[in-house]
């Protein structure tokens, strides 16, 4: 019992690190310490496969690429630079994150969680019990993360990329 309650404030702590922090690198440690944690209880249930792809592919592979997210924002800009306006992007942003809140919560409602009122499921943690579950049950939900990244990633080219310049004129054969 001590040692879930000591892991649930480092899983609560880090969460809460994740929403608070200024820069999005110490946003990512916190993300990690909260990813650990969140294994460590993968370990204590007894489900070690869950622990070790937790590990390898949040930790390890999403991590990466959040950072590497980060860089491509922030490169190139100076700090002494003035922020450019975003127009309405902020609004819109907001309604469509909005929407995809509510568009997930809507999976949840229709698609709700098989619920075991007393221990685990028989398969829980192993990889033959994960196969299933990602496979047939769970397809929806791994399907809407997948498409939550995709979104992520392109949003990213869209913010990066340089800004337009207007056409280039066109030089006459007899002009120099």
């Amino acid at each position: 019992m001590i040692a879930f309650v000591i892991l649930a404030i480092l899983a609560l702590g880090g969460g809460v690190g994740v929403v608070v922090a200024r820069q999005p690198v110490h946003s990512a440690l916190f993300l990690i310490m909260n990813i650990l944690a969140l294994a460590i209880f993968y370990i204590l249930l007894s489900a070690e496969f869950l622990a070790a792809a937790q590990v390898i592919v949040y930790a390890g592979a999403i991590m990466v690429l959040f950072l590497f997210v980060v860089t491509l924002l922030t490169a190139g800009k100076d700090d002494a630079e003035p922020q450019e306006s975003l127009q309405g992007q902020r609004l819109t942003a907001g309604i469509l994150a909005v929407l995809a809140g509510g568009g997930l919560a809507v999976l949840g409602v229709l698609f709700p969680s098989r619920s075991v009122p007393f221990g685990l499921p028989p398969n829980f943690g192993n990889l033959h019990g994960m196969g299933l579950n990602l496979w047939n049950q769970d397809f929806v939900y791994l399907a809407a993360v997948a498409l939550m990244l995709l979104t992520a990633a392109i949003g990213v080219l869209v913010l990066n990329r340089p800004p337009r310049e207007g056409p280039k004129p066109r030089v006459k054969e007899g002009d120099s």
